[in-house]
């Protein structure tokens, strides 16, 4: 058997080890089994039957990831994102008026195109075009972004709309969970627990519930209508030129959104290969276009790989093992809804603030860059604040990498591939 999951998953070669896989595997499907909540609930929003929303979550993300770990061997959790269905609930159904039917369609689309472009060499020389120092700032906006979601859900910070405002409650049972479980993962790393960001979402769950911070979720019913989303999707949408801005913001949102988490998920770890690489990078982007198409025909908005994929990876995952054990553990979430409920969200965001600060460059590493370099890293983490959006962040860092390079060193060789990301970037955000 040892030898089995060490041809498939080169656990030993990784330096890892079974009870780390496994460990890294239940933290991960603990940090994202809301999603099972709550993108059924946004999604609804839309039109959707709520039972057939949770249907297609639960297969899309339980194929798409046990596919990442199988064929990719990456330890990425694949599900619905966030950013996502709230775009197609709220602006292409609640805005634009198209029906949730031809939303789906345009969700299809978008992973068609995702797909088509995996299969080429473009997205992965996007990738490998990106120099170093951005993927260092790539990686520090994705910290920054799970800081952020952590200080969001804990209700530390006031927001409107996407914007920081202010400062949120400081004293509530929220923010006491938050501190707690911060506190806990900080104190088992200290002593160098293993399974230290695992316990301290146990722990944060059992005081949640204990002071009554969780909040009680609607059971949702199980019978025919959890299918009528499957192939409901209406694909003759793409004939109307209004959906297509919606199908470029979409797969903009994919294409990009992976790429900067595959790179700050992985970045000073083994997972990537002594040039800095991701091996089986292809596969794995193939994957995380599939699972959109997949779920659009299911009935759920975009698959995208979890930035909190990241709890995982903070503790020790580094194979497939990690989505296998993630993935098994969400084909079982109509038996373990009454457990993970037990789980709200609020009582991860003590591990996903240490998972992201751990995401953040030395001061070592910083002291190393030029003033151009502190200028990109500084807007990219700025812009992710200001705008709660990686997409963004990667624009401000290409444009500014790209400037204060050619302002140094004017005769330098053009990057194509990064100039040609950020006009495409440009376009995605004045489309949105």
């Amino acid at each position: 058997m040892k030898e089995l999951l060490e041809k498939v998953f080169s656990i030993d070669k990784l330096k890892s080890s079974l009870k780390v896989e496994v460990l890294a595997g239940i933290s991960t499907f603990l940090s994202l089994s809301y999603i099972f909540v709550v993108n059924p609930a946004i999604l609804s929003a839309a039109g959707i039957p709520k039972s057939a929303a949770f249907f297609a979550t639960i297969v899309g993300s339980v194929v798409t990831t046990l596919a990442m770990g199988l064929w990719a061997n990456k330890p990425f959790a694949v599900a619905p994102g966030l950013e996502m269905n709230a775009y197609v609930a709220f602006v292409v159904v609640g805005s634009l008026g198209f029906s949730w039917q031809g939303a789906m369609g345009a969700v299809f689309w978008s992973g068609v195109l995702t797909v088509i472009l995996s299969l080429t060499s473009l997205r992965v020389n996007i990738i490998k075009a990106i120099p170093d120092k951005l993927k260092f700032g790539l990686s520090a906006s994705v910290g920054v972004f799970l800081m952020l979601i952590a200080l969001k859900v804990s209700n530390l910070t006031a927001y409107q709309g996407i914007q920081i405002i202010g400062l949120g409650k400081i004293v509530s049972k929220e923010a006491l969970v938050f501190l707690v479980g911060l506190a806990l993962v900080l104190v088992l790393k200290k002593f160098k627990v293993k399974g230290s960001v695992l316990i301290s979402i146990i722990g944060a769950s059992v005081l949640a519930n204990l002071i009554g911070s969780s909040q009680s979720i609607e059971p949702i019913k199980l019978g025919r209508e959890m299918f009528s989303g499957t192939f409901a999707l209406d694909l003759s949408v793409i004939l109307n030129p209004k959906i297509w801005s919606v199908v470029i913001i979409l797969f903009i949102l994919d294409f990009y959104g992976s790429i900067a988490k595959f790179i700050g998920l992985t970045q000073n770890t083994l997972i990537v290969d002594e040039q800095g690489n991701l091996p089986k990078m292809k596969e794995a982007l193939i994957i995380d276009g599939a699972g959109t198409v997949l779920g659009a025909s299911l009935g759920t908005s975009n698959l995208i790989t979890f930035v909190e994929s990241a709890v995982g990876i903070g503790e020790g995952g580094r194979t497939g093992l990690v989505a296998v054990v993630c993935g098994v553990l969400m084909s079982l979430f109509l038996f373990l809804t009454p457990l993970v409920n037990l789980v709200p969200v609020v009582a991860t965001a003590g591990a996903l603030f240490f998972v992201g600060w751990s995401l953040l460059p030395k001061l070592d590493d910083v002291k190393k860059y030029t003033w151009a370099e502190i200028v990109s890293l500084a807007a990219m983490i700025l812009v992710t604040i200001w705008t709660f959006g990686l997409d963004k962040a990667m624009f401000a860092g290409f444009v500014s990498f790209t400037v204060f390079g050619l302002i140094v060193n004017f005769k330098q060789k053009p990057n194509y591939y990064l100039w040609g990301s950020t006009i495409v970037l440009l376009v995605s955000i004045l489309l949105s």
